[in-house]
């Protein structure tokens, strides 16, 4: 009598396109060597399906198969890499995402933002991410594009920015205070280029502390470039012991 064999098992993944944040638990598939297979591209609320990597017919055999099935929210349109900044005439509402929960800590006015990524929602709307997880709505009352750098080349007075200079810190230890789970961006000069992303909780040797004319300290990790200084916690001597 001939027994069948498994064949090996294929992962399911459901993910947000946008995020890459799994929208349902990874699903395993299981059979017998040579059995049929077909994976269902689920109706998900809120969301539609945009395209799949990975055999969505096939048979079960020697073979790791992993597949993935990409979603976007329903009401995102056009998804649009950019690098402008914009002009925040009065304070403004931040979000952990589009369309998403309001943070209590607004953007102060009469300050430029830098986004990278801009989305136009199916009602209309524009929102502009300004640094990971947040973002903001734009209101064409209270905000201006601005289509060039406003710190290159100027005066003090109108890119506070390029011309102040850092205060020398001596490696003053510190962790990243954001949201619980959050990745918050790392600039290689105050609101110049992204270098990367550090997590909460993130610990910090800051060689450098700046405040430009619009009230915001910034300070220089040893490694990792700027930093927001609304999300560093200064350490108190023997407080990481």
């Amino acid at each position: 009598m001939k027994i069948a064999k498994t064949g090996r098992p294929i992962w399911v993944y459901y993910q947000d396109i946008d995020s890459g944040s799994n929208l349902e638990v990874p699903q395993l598939i299981r059979g017998y060597e040579n059995d049929d297979y077909t994976i269902i591209k689920k109706e998900l609320p809120q969301y539609k399906f945009i395209k799949s990597e990975g055999k969505l017919v096939g048979k079960f055999d020697g073979s790791q198969e992993n597949v993935h099935l990409f979603y976007r929210k329903k009401t995102w349109g056009e998804i649009e890499n950019i690098d402008m900044y914009l002009y925040i005439k009065q304070p403004t509402t931040q979000f952990n995402q589009v369309a998403g929960m309001p943070i209590d800590q607004k953007l102060p006015g009469d300050m430029y933002v830098r986004s990278f990524e801009r989305v136009a929602t199916t009602n209309g709307e524009f929102w502009y991410e300004i640094n990971a997880d947040r973002w903001i709505k734009f209101d064409v009352n209270s905000m201006q594009i601005v289509h060039h750098d406003p710190f290159a080349k100027q005066p003090v007075k109108e890119g506070p920015v390029t011309e102040l200079r850092v205060l020398p810190l001596n490696k003053v230890k510190a962790t990243v205070d954001y949201l619980k789970g959050g990745h918050l961006y790392t600039y290689d000069y105050p609101y110049g280029k992204a270098t990367g992303t550090v997590a909460n909780g993130q610990d910090l040797v800051l060689v450098g502390r700046m405040e430009d004319e619009n009230g915001v300290t910034w300070y220089q990790d040893e490694k990792r470039g700027f930093i927001n200084g609304a999300y560093v916690h200064l350490l108190e001597q023997g407080e990481d012991e």
